[in-house]
């Protein structure tokens, strides 16, 4: 009796670790969506894939508001691409492990980079990048697309431009100037 009952026990054991092998292989090929499953959110959470597709659609919705051109509609159209886009890959950024959360942020840094104007009392888009960009290097600072787009972005934004003050370019007042012909009329050539 104790045999049979082993036997049946072994081949329930072996039957659940079919469907949960078969599960697994689902989420091998999930994307961004999640499959549908036997067992449930089993597989799911013995392989931990919720952060990953998580990501993954933000992802899609990143590419998705890039692609879209501003046409004819004055931009709104790509607006709500760039929102849709914005809200997916902000909840990733603040649910996921720091490693998708950096990749989040980094692409929350590009959209915002991409956009060209706020609405009053909005923070500018330049800033929001950086502040972007500056959260998914602190989150992961192997992230070289954010590093590397941090430093990108604050050499765009750093202050370039007139000095006032002596310098070799300077004119004779002490103002300073810009260009090829930075001195007092009349000379060079």
């Amino acid at each position: 009796m104790t045999r049979a009952l082993c036997a049946v026990a072994a081949l329930a054991a072996a039957a659940l670790l079919v469907v949960l092998a078969t599960d697994v292989g689902r989420w091998q090929h999930s994307g961004d969506r999640q499959p549908a499953t036997l067992l449930g959110g089993a597989a799911e959470h013995l392989l931990g894939t919720s952060d990953d597709v998580a990501l993954r659609k933000g992802v899609t919705s990143f590419v998705a508001a890039e692609r879209v051109p501003y046409g004819f509609d004055n931009g709104q159209r790509q607006s709500r691409a760039r929102v849709e886009a914005e809200a997916t890959l902000s909840s990733v950024a603040a649910t996921t492990s720091p490693h998708e959360a950096s990749q989040a942020d980094d692409l929350l840094g590009v959209l915002a980079w991409g956009s060209t104007h706020a609405p009053a009392g909005v923070l500018d888009p330049a800033d929001q990048a950086v502040q972007s960009f500056t959260n998914a290097a602190r989150l992961n600072p192997s992230n070289a697309a954010a590093t590397f787009n941090l430093e990108l972005a604050l050499r765009a934004l750093s202050a370039s431009g007139v000095r006032p003050g002596t310098n070799a370019g300077s004119s004779p007042n002490g103002l300073g100037r810009s260009g090829a012909s930075a001195g007092t009329p009349g000379e060079g050539y």
